[in-house]
Formats: C-alpha cells, structure tokens, sequence
C-alpha cells in the first residue's frame, strides 16, 4: 500500500515509539521542518520472503553469561541446562607459597617445624547478577536478577569433580568450540557436593579469625552468589599439598596434569529454577590454617610459641573453557513446517531468515522490486520492520527482551547497528535503542511487538546499490555483542550464529507475513520515502 504523508506528519512518525529503558512507551519531541518541495509518502508493499529455520547444536564456550537449571516452556519443550567449568591457576599467583615459607624453605628450616598447612573450608563461588540500593540508612539492599522461576522451592545442586582435558585451540589455531549437546556428565570423579540449595539475595559476608585477637571479623562483603562448601579433603591433597610441585607451576602444566581440572556442576530435575550466572567472577577459594614459630624476639627456644595462623587462595573458575549443556526433556516443534508463524528459540532453538524485496525473475542478481524501487529515485527517511507477537500462540511465556537482526551471509550487525551511538547508563543492554528491537509492552505490561529500525540498510540497497544480503533474526537479551559462534551443521562449511542468541535461554512467537496473520498483525517493513518535485 502506498499512502501519502504530509512532511511534517513523517518527522512525527519518525520522532515518535521509541523505547524507554523501563520498557515503557515514550515520546521524543522535536521541531517539526515544513518544506513545501517535496512530498513524503509511506510503501509498505514490500515482498518479504521469511522462512524459519531449526538451529543445529550451537557452540555453547566463550559465552558471557551462563545457564543453570531447568528452562520451562510450553512451546518450545523444557531444557536442563547444566556447566563444565575448567579450573586454572590465577594469573599472577602460580606455583603458590602456603602459609609463610616455600616448601623449600620449609625443607631446610633448621627448627623442623613444619607450617603442616591443613584445609579448613573450601568454598565454590559463583555470582548472581544482581543490583545494590543504599538507603536512607545507609543500608544496602540487594535484589537478584536474571533468574526465572520459583526462588522458595531449594534446588538439588551436585558438584562433582570433571577429569576430562579440554583443549583451548583446535588444530587449526582457533578457539575451540565445544557445542550445547556435548555431554561431559560420564567424565565425573568424586561429589564435592550434593544438597538442597535456596537462592538467596543477600550479601555474603567473609569472614576469617583475627590473627592478633583471635576473634572473628568480617573481611570482605560479597555480592549475592551461589556459594557452597565443597569437599576440604579433597582440595587438601589436590592442591595444598602439592605446595611445591611441578603440578603447580603454570597453567600449561595445571591443566595438563591430572590433578584437578575442573568441574561439572548440574541441578535436579524436579527444579523450576533457570539461573543466569556471573562466571567473570566466579572462583574456589580454599581457606587453610598453618602453624608458626613466634619467637618473642628473642634466641631463647623455651620463650617460643608454636600459634596458628590462617591463609587462603583462590583458583580461577573464569580464565578456562566453560562449556554449557542443553538436555531436551521435551519435543521441539516442527518449525520449518509453516512459516504463518516466525518462531525464534536462543540456545539450540530456531531462528527467522529474510530476504528483502522478493524473487530475481529476470537473473540480473538484483531482486525486481529493488529495482523498480531505485528507478523511483526515492530519498529513504526512515524504515522499519514491525513485528507482532503471537499472543495466542506465546502465551505466558517469558519473552525476550530484544530481537536482533542482522546480516546473514557477512556475519555481521546492519549498518542501523554502527550508526546507533546510543547508550544506557541504566540499563546497558537496553543501548542502541534507535536501532530498536526492544520488546514494546502494552498498559498492562504484556509484550505486544518488537520494532527494528533498518533505514541505512534500505537507504544503501535502493540509493547506493548495495548487495541486497540475506538477515537473519535471532532472540537475544545484549546487542552489545556482536561476536558469533560456530553451529555444529555436520558439514565441512562453517556455519556461524550470533552469540547474543546462543547465550539468550527465552523464546518468542511472532506473526509472519502470509494471510494467516491479521492484516493488522502482519509482519511489515515500512518505508517512508521522499520523492524530490522538479520546479
């Protein structure tokens, strides 16, 4: 359909529906430029070929964020999704000295007094993302986000240590990508830890025993996370008392070595709880007790004390390989069999591929509408691709908080992406909110359409004669990143999908193109354009 617009009434569509970080409408005001030379008009017959498309396992290492628990949805069937997590060394603190002295001074010290470091505590850390509020008080109160389901039901956590050796690189030198069917529950050793865990939003408080008082202070205020005791025997002879050892030295031989490489960490399938978890900051901290000579500065031996000091040290659960598990518990759909519905999926889901502007009849390798369109000599001033969601199909599923679209064949964002400088301090995944995708919610506060803005892209294919790319659409949570990871396809071609996508757990339902959607509801790019009037 092609309507005619006054040029002020463009400026105000144009000016008017972006998203607030609150996800509520808002409108951004402006002067409003009358220009009586030209008039301005909206096409939105543009032929739109959509095709949904089920995702072969995706690579599911070097991700941002992390999954634990038990992904529940009715469309798309529930998922267990579980964490391979390889331990290393931190940077800086290889070949590790417990207690005061080196094994090796320990060795020659004349007094035989051995430091006997003994482990009394291990913990396992591993991050909630969550957000801090001082109060008037001078208070802190926290809250935990990025977790779905029911928080007051304890979920069953095991822990248990992983001796298999993941590579870094593959033999080409590339990172090497480990994909969301990969399942390292057979390459287990001893349980860590086995229990019924609650989430809590609560800070943690650290605390350790004074050395000079002997009383008990807190040391360090902690985020709120997912901590758990793991086995003190365990770590007493993997790592303590290898105090010394080549085991010890660098990562290159850590990792190597079969001493302790890691762990694999699952949840019980009577959960209902999915975490996004923090491991850019998640590590074991193992906490030991040693003893000391104090020899009251004096050479007398009958004036020294044996006391017992407390140390502790850290291995790293975030400079490795971390490898997440999607176990189908349910049937996927058929999502290739209908494309009435645009069906996307994050993870080893689904995801939508559009071709702009319909078929290439005469072979030219230039879709005929495009050219009809650039011999119009059109001055592009905004488009946008609408999309509506299912509500009878979605349902009370969690969406996505943002759809991306992006250049399929290149792998890489729209040009809309780059010229999109926006940011939110607020809500930093909430950015580029010109180039939109945000979900839009309606008074009550249900999702209701996401909105992308693409008019560089248009711009470029109908007045600078750009290749007209297949685009992909994905569901994802933080367009702020635009790597990609391999999809496990089977064949010897490479295959890529954005990481936004194999990271984001959530899927969404959205109306397509053909006359099975409400006209109203109809998947639609919409051009607003300007044709230049001669004098």
């Amino acid at each position: 359909m092609k309507k005619t617009l006054t040029s002020a009434s463009v400026v105000l569509l144009i000016l008017v529906g972006f998203i607030a970080c609150d996800d509520e409408f808002s409108t951004v005001g402006g002067e409003i430029i009358e220009n009586n030379n030209f008039t301005t008009n909206l096409y939105d017959e543009t032929v739109l070929d959509v095709s949904n498309r089920r995702m072969s396992p995706v690579q599911t290492n070097g991700l941002p964020v992390y999954q634990l628990g038990k992904n529940i949805n009715g469309i798309y069937g529930d998922i267990m999704t579980s964490l391979t997590v390889q331990a290393n060394l931190v940077s800086g603190n290889e070949n590790p000295e417990f207690g005061e002295k080196t094994q090796e001074e320990e060795d020659a010290d004349a007094t035989d007094l051995e430091e006997e470091e003994e482990v009394t505590k291990v913990y396992l850390n591993i991050p909630y993302f969550s957000n801090s509020t001082v109060e008037s008080d001078g208070s802190i109160t926290t809250a935990v986000d990025s977790v779905y389901g029911d928080r007051t039901v304890p979920f069953l956590l095991t822990v248990k240590e992983f001796t298999y050796f993941l590579r870094s690189v593959d033999e080409d030198g590339n990172q090497q990508a480990y994909y969301s069917d990969e399942d390292f529950s057979s390459f287990t050793g001893q349980t860590l830890f086995q229990g019924d865990v609650l989430l809590s939003e609560d800070q943690v408080e650290v605390t350790e025993i004074d050395n000079e008082t002997g009383e008990e202070v807190v040391v360090e205020t902690l985020s709120p996370r997912l901590r758990v005791e793991l086995d003190t025997q365990f770590f007493q002879e993997r790592i303590i008392d290898n105090e010394g050892s080549i085991k010890l030295s660098n990562n290159n031989v850590f990792r190597a070595e079969d001493l302790f490489r890691g762990l694999h960490i699952s949840i019980g399938q009577d959960s209902n709880l999915l975490m996004l978890l923090d491991f850019q900051n998640a590590d074991i901290v193992i906490e030991y007790q040693y003893k000391k000579l104090e020899t009251q500065g004096n050479d007398d031996p009958d004036d020294d004390d044996i006391i017992v000091q407390t140390g502790s040290y850290a291995l790293s659960l975030s400079s490795g390989n971390i490898v997440n598990t999607f176990t189908p518990l349910g049937t996927f759909p058929d999502v290739e069999a209908s494309n009435d519905n645009i069906y996307l999926k994050g993870g080893q889901g689904s995801m939508a591929v559009l071709d702009l502007f319909g078929p290439d009849n005469d072979n030219n390798g230039i879709a005929d509408q495009l050219e009809e369109i650039r011999e119009e000599n059109w001055i592009i001033n905004d488009a946008n691709l609408v999309f509506h969601i299912n509500e009878s199909e979605q349902g009370s599923e969690q969406d996505p908080q943002r759809i991306y679209l992006y250049n399929m064949d290149d792998n890489i964002p729209l040009e809309d992406y780059d010229a999109d400088l926006t940011v939110s301090a607020t809500s930093p995944g909430l950015s580029k909110i010109l180039h939109g995708g945000i979900l839009e919610r309606d008074e009550s506060g249900e999702g209701v359409r996401y909105k992308i803005r693409l008019t560089e892209h248009i711009n470029n294919l109908v007045r600078k004669d750009s290749t007209n790319k297949r685009l992909g659409l994905v569901s994802s949570s933080d367009i702020r990143i635009v790597t990609s990871g391999r999809e496990n396809t089977g064949s010897s071609e490479q295959e890529f999908i954005p990481t936004v996508s194999n990271m984001n757990p959530f899927g969404t339902v959205l109306y397509g193109n053909t006359a099975a959607s409400p006209a109203d509801k109809r998947l639609t790019l919409e051009i607003f354009y300007t044709i230049p009037e001669t004098n």
